[in-house]
This record gives C-alpha cells, sequence and structure tokens, in this order.
C-alpha cells in the first residue's frame, strides 16, 4: 500500500517536488505520453539538486531499467525510454543492483496489520516475526518505530510491561 503526501516548504509555499518517488512518476507521466526523458527533464519538473537527479539516472541506467536512445553532447540531455513500467519507483543500489526486499519499517507495518498484530505485540514480536529472508529489523528500529507510531496515535498500548517484559501494543 503507497501512500501519497503532498509536501510543501514551509517557507515558500510551494510543493516538494524531490525523492526518487517524484522522478519516478515524472518518468513514467512522459512514457505514458509516448515521450522519452531526460536527467534535465526530470530537473525542470523538481526542486531537487540536479545531481541528486543526475544519480537516480545513473542507477536506473546500471541496474537495466532504462534505456540510452539518444545521446547528446551534454550528458543531462541524453534521451532515455524506461524498460519497467511500474507505479512504484524501483529501489536501487548506487551500482544499479535493484533492492527486492521490503524496507524494514513495511515488514513490521505488515506484521501489526495481520491477525498477530491484532491480538497485540511487542517490540521482540516485530524483531523475530517481521524478519524476512531479506530484511532484517534491529531491536532500535522496532523500538523506535513503536514510539514513533503511539506518538503519532497508531498504537494501544495493551500492558505497560516492566524489567523483565516489554509493553504489549495493539
Amino acid at each position: 500500500m503507497s501512500i501519497i503526501l503532498n509536501l510543501r516548504l514551509a517557507d515558500k509555499k510551494i510543493p516538494v517536488l524531490r525523492g526518487h518517488d517524484h522522478f519516478w512518476t515524472v518518468i513514467m507521466d512522459r512514457h505514458r505520453e509516448g515521450q522519452t526523458f531526460s536527467a534535465q527533464d526530470i530537473d525542470d519538473a523538481s526542486n531537487a539538486d540536479n545531481g541528486t537527479v543526475r544519480d537516480f539516472v545513473r542507477r536506473l541506467a546500471a541496474g537495466g531499467l532504462v534505456e540510452l536512445v539518444e545521446e547528446r553532447e551534454n550528458p543531462v540531455h541524453n534521451r532515455y525510454r524506461p524498460l519497467v513500467i511500474q507505479s512504484a519507483a524501483p529501489r536501487i543500489r548506487r551500482d544499479g543492483t535493484v533492492i527486492e526486499s521490503l524496507p524494514a519499517s513495511q515488514c513490521m507495518w505488515n506484521l501489526i496489520r495481520g491477525p498477530m498484530g491484532r491480538s497485540g505485540f511487542t517490540y521482540k514480536d516485530l524483531v523475530h516475526w517481521g524478519r524476512t529472508d531479506e530484511t532484517s529489523i534491529a531491536v532500535s528500529s522496532a523500538k523506535s518505530w513503536i514510539k514513533l507510531l503511539n506518538k503519532a496515535g497508531y498504537l494501544i498500548q495493551l500492558d505497560a510491561g516492566n524489567a523483565k517484559k516489554p509493553a504489549t501494543w495493539r
């Protein structure tokens, strides 16, 4: 499940148009219109540093997710077309390897929303049962994630716990 946030820069009252998700949206919008894209096109549609945009395009090219269709004198104007059509931005490392695993926060969220989470969970449950073969969850991550969700009003504390027993949440 994806959540779309409409963030704005506080001092300028303009939308925050940056990050891999936004860059990928620009690429997919241009693809739907039958157009290729360049790093400059993405930069023009965002308010991010153009080095960040160029890095994202380099990652996509290294991973084989986009194809160079027209090389130009200035690399920022090279034209590409996507080879992978999907709504979610690919998670890709700098060397071009695609990250297939879910983020730890998504693994924990899946556990919380499932049957086990509805009956109550502890940070230990998140660490042990939330992990996958590709994603491990650190104790500190589970504790801080519970703290943040509780502060945001998403959790109910069922048992306060003690020194020997962790708190139980739902």
